[in-house]
């Protein structure tokens, strides 16, 4: 066989080999989003036990009390009690 000839099969057969680990890849991936996407809608706790990545801690619930306290932020628009200030460098001496 030509040496050309055996060249151009050697490079399409590496090409092909890419191409499919590419592919496998991919489908990694799309199963590995499949599997996190079904355990998040049967609220699963997470990954079983022996796997290597740690299971997500639930959020901890802030008392009603505590909640209320908290800062909110204001989307709509509306003026706060900050929007009233100037700022030091703007205040007449």
């Amino acid at each position: 066989m030509h040496p050309i000839l055996s060249q151009a099969l050697v490079a399409e057969r590496a090409r092909e080999l890419e191409d499919r680990a590419a592919r496998y890849r991919l489908v990694k991936q799309w199963r590995q989003a499949r599997r996190q996407t079904a355990q998040v809608a049967a609220g699963s706790p997470g990954p079983r036990g022996g796997s290597r990545s740690p299971a997500p801690r639930p959020a901890a619930e802030m008392p009603l009390a505590m909640a209320s306290r908290e800062p909110v932020a204001v989307v709509s628009g509306q003026p706060t009690a900050e929007d009233d200030r100037q700022p030091v460098c703007g205040r007449a001496a």
